[in-house]
């Protein structure tokens, strides 16, 4: 008779949460001493992705006298996880808007500083400002703390009106600079370009991938001609409110594609400028050659900007390094947690939005 195995499966995780919201970030506890957080909240969906998309987190809570009391602006943090380990912050929330229901629960709505960048306007004019510097004057403006904001392109001149929000005009300057725009789980804006970096979890095909779509396409047909106005390329930065007969000295082309697409950008005042903001256009463009999204267990620690690695699918094209454009979490106590993670495998160029 053959000797029993050794070896046993896993143990199903179960999926554990913690939020601090109100009252000091403090949970607060039932006179049982029990969380009325765990024992209130039916569900939790949370969404980030870069600018100019809007992060917000949704939870679901039963609508009874033991639910914990929330109110309009309380802040607070969402950690997900299991437990047979720490939960993983995701979320850093600002309460936006509560939903009450006859169904017996109620919905509150939270966002981060991409809200309140989403809904601040202003108009303003910038003078030799790098697109970094207009970044964190309109991050501060708007009370948006900050991580890593780089400097980008410079802009001899830069207007931002209301005609758009800050957060689209920061996405529309990571654009310009090869860059991306998001906000990190600890609610700071990054303004920088995406980099492959160690893995924050690998995917292995069998184990962890429940779904697994991916697209390729032919590389971008575009060329970009970026022309901007001006005459500080050639003429010293002192020139850059002058209008000149002949742009060939402030116009850049990127891409190599063979139809020619010419973009106006009176904001740039300088070659360099130019040549930065085309390479940006076509590195944008080259991030939808190989994108593909993953359903898995739950994956707290995935965030945007950052690298995943997929493993052992079996076409091995498939396989590889990618960089997250956006994450979504969802808890369920009825259909436990899972997270679906949007990426590109990245080729030439590394910023932008995809």
């Amino acid at each position: 008779m053959a000797p029993l195995s050794q070896s046993y499966p896993d143990a199903v995780r179960r999926p554990a949460l913690s939020i601090r919201m109100g009252g000091g970030l403090g949970p607060t506890a039932s006179a049982a001493g029990e969380d009325p957080w765990q024992r209130s909240t039916r569900s939790i969906m949370s969404r980030c992705a870069l600018a100019p998309h809007v992060d917000l987190a949704l939870i679901a809570l039963s609508n009874d006298a033991q639910a914990p009391a929330v109110a309009v602006d309380d802040a607070g943090e969402i950690a997900l996880g299991y437990e047979d380990a720490e939960t993983t912050l995701v979320f850093t929330a600002t309460v936006d808007k509560i939903y009450l229901t006859i169904h017996g629960f109620q919905c509150i709505e939270t966002a981060n500083g991409s809200s309140a960048l989403g809904r601040f306007r202003i108009n303003q004019s910038y003078e030799k400002q790098s697109a970094g510097d207009i970044v964190s004057d309109l991050a501060s403006q708007a009370g948006v703390q900050t991580d890593a904001v780089e400097s980008g392109v410079d802009l001899p001149f830069y207007v931002v009106d209301d005609r758009r929000s800050a957060w689209e005009q920061i996405a529309q300057l990571a654009r310009m600079s090869g860059f991306a725009a998001y906000f990190t789980v600890e609610d700071k804006l990054c303004f920088k370009a995406l980099a492959q970096g160690q893995p924050a979890q690998t995917f292995t095909y069998g184990l962890d991938i429940l779904a697994f779509q991916a697209s390729q396409s032919p590389g971008p047909a575009l060329t970009f001609a970026v022309v901007g106005e001006g005459a500080a390329g050639s003429q010293g930065e002192e020139a850059w409110s002058w209008l000149i007969k002949d742009p060939s000295s402030v116009t850049a082309e990127a891409g190599g594609g063979p139809i020619r697409k010419v973009i106006s950008s009176p904001a740039l005042r300088s070659s360099q400028s130019a040549q930065t903001a085309a390479d940006g256009l076509a590195a944008e463009t080259q991030q939808k050659v190989n994108i593909g999204r993953i359903i898995t267990p739950g994956a707290p620690a995935v965030v945007v900007g950052s690298t995943i690695e997929v493993a052992d699918l079996p076409a091995d094209e498939l396989n590889g390094v990618g960089l997250v454009t956006r994450v979504i979490h969802e808890f369920s106590k009825t259909s436990g947690f899972i997270s679906r993670i949007d990426f590109y495998k990245p080729g030439n160029g590394g910023g932008g939005v995809p």
